[in-house]
This record gives structure tokens, C-alpha cells and sequence, in this order.
């Protein structure tokens, strides 16, 4: 039997629900990291806060209407609020998209051309989806996400484009990370070292978010009613998945800090070398054999 619109509806409010648990989990990590840190707060910072105060109200305000909408019958209302959450997620995925186009930048030595072109593309991206998430308020069944025809092409666009942000900013933090462990570990790292670049790839590349994004992507395209089950999960993942790459920042476990940390293993143990051999050498000198 296909899935309905109220079913996905229904599913994807519960799956929303529980990725919000971990996010919550999530981000007290990260305020507790903050506190730990003792420092004044960065932009990025900013950035993650704002996401998680986003990403609470969407889901809070996605769960009221699916109430009302579900157990109620609907009511006028219930299409406004369908609007406001719609803006509220395209706000994540744009807030979410500037936040690993900032990491990128930095990753990569504050170089401004790496960033122009995703930056471009984002901020298209948040234009072109605020004409179809705002227009939402004019349907007169929240469940028809496409109920005009221009929404699905112009929607697409936006989802398209912040999938090619993704892609892009993906490709970018993967072969910086890539260069910087051949860097720090040289040609041949053993196990630890490379299982450590696999999480970074995984964690700090976004790879988790791209295909959550094409999914969506995919079945808004072919206007299949599970867009409904994916819409909120993907939400709360657009403000997790920053959320978790600043907590191995936070911890010491981003790639930048391998380096360092690598870097400064490999001296302490020339230097220790050093240090051996030159008392090795004093002691046969000062030997009376």
C-alpha cells in the first residue's frame, strides 16, 4: 500500500522528535564544552545557537500543526503555520550552509575565493526557496506541499542549488583534510590515523548532510508524498551536523588539531632522540673503560 501524505506526515513528525532528542544531547555537549573554554563566544558560536533555537521552534511548531492537522480535521490557521515552519527550515539549511562555508574559509586560510562561489549560491538558494515557502499560506490544505505548479521547478532550484553548496563545500573540506593528513602522517599512517581521517571525512565534509539533502531532493522532485516523512528529520540535521563537527572542534578532535598535536608529537620525539644520544655519548666519554 503507497504511503499517504497524513502517513509520512504522522512518521516523519516521530523521526523528527527523536533526532531532536540527540540533538539536544548534542548540543548540551557543546554549551558544556563552552563553558570549559572559557572564552568569548565566536561568530560560529553565534551561528550554532541560533541553529539549535531554530531547529526546537521548527520542530515545536511542525508538531503543533501535525496535531491540529492530523487529529483535529485542520483548521484555518493550520496553513500559516505550515508557511512559517517551511521558512523556518529553509533558515536552517541557509544558517547551517553559511556556518561549513565560514569553516571552510578558515580551513583554508582565510583564502575569500574559495567561498565566493558557495556564497553566491546560498544566498540564491534562500531567495528562490523563500518565494515558495512563503506562498505556502495560500494553500488550503497544508498536506498539498505542491499544490501549485510553479512551486515544484522553483523549489527544485532552491533544493538543487544548496545540494550543489554541499557538494561543493564537501569536496573542499575533503581535500583539505586529505592534504593535511598526508602532511602530519606521512604516506603510509597506521590504523588509528586512519580511521581518525575516516570520521573526519565523515563528520567534518558534511557527507551525512548531502545525502540527506539529495534525498529530499529527490522525492520533492517526483512529488512523492514521503517528501512529508523526510522534511523535519533533515531539519533538525542541518543544525546537528554543524553542532557536531564544532564539538570535535571543541574537543580537540578536528583535523586542524591532529595536525598540530602530531606535529608537535614528532618534535618532542626528535628532540627526546636528541637529548638520548648526546648523554649516551657524554657517559662513554666520562667512562674510565
Amino acid at each position: 500500500m503507497a504511503i499517504t501524505y497524513p502517513d509520512a506526515a504522522f512518521i516523519g513528525t516521530l523521526l523528527a522528535e527523536l533526532f531532536l532528542g540527540v540533538y539536544v544531547v548534542t548540543f548540551g555537549l557543546y554549551v558544556k564544552i563552552l563553558r570549559v573554554r572559557k572564552a568569548p563566544l565566536h561568530i560560529v558560536d553565534y551561528g550554532v545557537i541560533a541553529l539549535f533555537i531554530l531547529g526546537v521552534t521548527t520542530i515545536v511548531t511542525d508538531a503543533v500543526q501535525q496535531f491540529f492537522t492530523l487529529m483535529r480535521g485542520g483548521a484555518p490557521w493550520t496553513e500559516k503555520v505550515n508557511s512559517a515552519t517551511s521558512t523556518l527550515s529553509l533558515t536552517m539549511d541557509f544558517l547551517s550552509q553559511a556556518i561549513l562555508i565560514y569553516r571552510c574559509w578558515i580551513v583554508w586560510g582565510q583564502r575569500y575565493w574559495v567561498i565566493a562561489l558557495p556564497a553566491a549560491l546560498t544566498l540564491t538558494s534562500y531567495a528562490t526557496g523563500l518565494v515558495v515557502t512563503i506562498d505556502l499560506a495560500s494553500s488550503m490544505n497544508s498536506f498539498e506541499v505542491i499544490a501549485k505548479d510553479w512551486w515544484v521547478p522553483l523549489g527544485t532550484t532552491s533544493m538543487g542549488l544548496s545540494l550543489g553548496v554541499n557538494a561543493l563545500v564537501s569536496g573542499l573540506m575533503i581535500g583539505r583534510i586529505l592534504y593535511v593528513y598526508r602532511q602530519s602522517h606521512g604516506s603510509s599512517p597506521g590504523a588509528v590515523a586512519r580511521a581518525s581521517l575516516a570520521v573526519s571525512v565523515l563528520v567534518e565534509s558534511a557527507i551525512a548532510l548531502f545525502f540527506a539533502q539529495l534525498v529530499f531532493l529527490v522525492l520533492y522532485k517526483i512529488e512523492s508524498p514521503a517528501f512529508s516523512l523526510v522534511g523535519a528529520p533533515v531539519a533538525v540535521i542541518y543544525g546537528l551536523n554543524c553542532t557536531v563537527i564544532m564539538v570535535r572542534v571543541g574537543m580537540n578532535h578536528s583535523y586542524e588539531t591532529t595536525m598540530v598535536h602530531g606535529s608537535t608529537t614528532d618534535v618532542n620525539d626528535t628532540t627526546h632522540q636528541r637529548e638520548s644520544a648526546s648523554n649516551n655519548s657524554q657517559e662513554k666519554l666520562e667512562s674510565p673503560v
